[in-house]
């Protein structure tokens, strides 16, 4: 391989030796450390490990700084965010790429290869693609086809191995060291590349942020960013860099317990649905914990059901669909609001939702197919069923469990739902039963029911509300009718529920949702109430094929649980 520039020097930020390029960019042949570049002079200007640098080819811009209107207004502060998903293939990877494939062709690489699970793997294809060297992606067996269809259509070798990142990771080294193979990822010139964030930033003219958030997964992009202000500030060109966050999934957070730990943490495994930033072994860990505490910055986590509803409010508000590693830094933020109320800060959104297709898909209701005539679509619309496809959006299809076992009291439980379903003319379908016993399995069997609802109606006012009409019995008392209007069926229909049930027990609802199981119109429905009473909260769940029948189950079932246990 050709001899490395004389500009600068790859120096172990564990052991400080300096290492040679030509023999590794990877990780320190003295003690297995993580590497980082000196350059011998401060200069103003953005500098690369490169003898010769050529403009990126494929990105022509910079990517978009966009202030965040709705949601500052909405959470009382000054939001900003990068939009890193207009780079290239959709993601901030494209940074790193470009000079790794330059530095690839200067060492005189036969080939270039990594191991990736998505948006990497695309990123190098393109750029390797177009400076006509070979690409080898090895990729766990599991990996969606749809994640690899960008690596594929840049001509890139995907080799499918059996078993986890690790392993795909752990061969690729060897497979880069079988040849003149330049090794690709997050590594030292990776780093390089992805600074140009940061220089970015500050010729965009905004820089004086209280906050940058980042998404974590290997620690690479975070290390990048903060080099970059650090270098910037060495040149005198700022005079102080923000505050950092470092935000990672609940589930796959190994960089956040090392930082209140202060010690590097590896997971077995890692498992979210952030899939961009599942790493269990984060490759810059400690260039992550530099830069929290020498900016005094903060680490937070997000669950799940956290990031899809920032997704989601990222989308809905600002039109910024991302992947769901972008949503992190949102519902860090709305998490913690104390601490960032009232100041400046700078979310990186670092990838593409169009990159998350088989997330969304999961996690949203699917419309159903209806008859080609007006009447049948304007029945659709004011159904209500457009209204809960978009209440129930991040709702898992996969939210029960497989094989439930019922004791006797649940077993007869159980046989009431199927009758009454039955009777509708509805065959359960296997993942339907499934999911009904999971309900049944969690719920209590030994109830006793003060309000019996014998039968409701509900029709649409002259003035476009919803009136619901609710024939029910308290306590066994006699027959009332009570009525009530709503936007909507199921508003209406608790509406008119409350109205009577109140005397009797007065329940607020904060929350609902709707999980229904298929597309098709006869579709198990199960609704799930969330109900308080003067600081005591109650869970209720019914099931049917008709939407608001499951709803005045739930609602019914909640009075039961509510009534029993604030009779205790």
């Amino acid at each position: 391989m050709k001899s490395s520039n004389s500009g600068y020097t790859i120096r172990c930020i564990n052991c400080d030796t300096i290492n040679d390029e030509r023999i590794t960019s990877t990780y320190c042949t003295n003690c297995g450390g993580v590497l980082t570049v000196d350059y011998k002079e401060v200069r103003k200007k953005i500098q690369y490990p490169l003898e010769n640098i050529i403009p990126d080819p494929l990105k022509t811009d910079f990517t978009s700084l966009k202030r965040l209107d709705r949601l500052s207004e909405k959470y009382e502060a000054n939001l900003y965010a990068k939009l890193e998903l207009e780079n290239p293939t959709g993601c901030f990877k494209d940074r790193g790429s470009y000079i790794e494939v330059l530095k690839a062709i200067e060492l005189g690489a036969d080939a270039i290869c990594l191991a990736s699970t998505g948006n990497m793997a695309a990123s190098v294809a393109a750029y390797a693609c177009y400076f006509k060297i070979p690409c080898f992606v090895f990729v766990p067996e599991q990996t969606p086809e749809t994640k690899l269809a960008q690596s594929t259509i840049y001509d890139a070798t995907i080799i499918r191995i059996k078993g986890d990142f690790r392993t795909c990771e752990l061969l690729c080294r060897e497979f880069a060291k079988s040849g003149n193979y330049y090794l690709a990822g997050d590594y030292v010139f990776r780093q390089e590349g992805q600074k140009s964030f940061s220089y970015e930033l500050f010729e965009q003219g905004l820089i004086d942020y209280d906050y940058i958030f980042v998404p974590i997964g290997a620690g690479t992009n975070f290390a990048a960013i903060y080099k970059g202000l650090v270098e910037l500030k060495a040149s005198g060109q700022i005079e102080k860099i923000p505050s950092f966050v470092a935000v990672q999934p609940e589930q796959s957070s190994p960089v956040i317990e090392g930082i209140f730990k202060k010690e590097k943490i590896i997971k077995d495994h890692v498992n979210t649905m952030a899939d961009a930033v599942a790493v269990a072994d984060p490759f810059d860990f400690y260039k992550v914990l530099e830069g929290i505490n020498a900016t005094n910055g903060h680490a937070f986590t997000a669950t799940e059901n956290e990031l899809l509803s920032s997704m989601k409010e990222m989308t809905v508000e600002e039109g910024i669909f991302t992947e769901p590693a972008c949503a992190i830094p949102l519902a860090c933020f709305k998490n913690n609001l104390d601490t960032f109320k009232g100041k400046k800060c700078l979310f990186v959104l670092t990838g593409t939702g169009l990159k998350a297709a088989h997330i969304v898909a999961k996690y949203s209701l699917s419309s159903p197919i209806l008859n080609p005539k007006l009447d049948t679509i304007q029945q659709y619309i004011e159904s209500g069923f457009p209204v809960l496809q978009k209440n129930s959006w991040g709702q898992s299809r996969d939210l029960f469990s497989g094989n439930v076992t019922l004791d006797e009291n649940h077993e007869k439980l159980y046989s009431e739902y199927v009758n009454g379903i039955n009777k509708k003319g509805k065959t359960l379908k296997e993942e339907e039963i499934k999911a009904l016993k999971s309900m049944i399995s969690t719920t209590d069997a030994d109830l006793d029911y003060p309000v019996e609802v014998v039968d409701y109606k509900i029709t649409m006012s002259k003035h476009g509300l919803i009136v619901a009409a609710v024939k029910m019995k308290i306590n066994g008392g006699e027959e009332v009718v009570s009525l009530d209007q709503g936007v909507g069926p199921m508003d209406a229909v608790l509406a008119a529920m409350k109205a009577e049930t109140d005397s009797f027990l007065a329940l607020h609802i904060i929350d609902h949702e709707v999980e229904i199981l298929s597309p098709d119109t006869d579709s198990l429905v199960i609704v799930t109430l969330t109900l308080e009473k003067e600081g005591h909260k109650f869970t209720a769940k019914g099931a049917s094929p008709d939407t608001i029948e499951a709803l005045i189950q739930a609602f019914v079932n909640g009075l039961a649980i509510a009534n029993k246990a604030l009779a205790v």
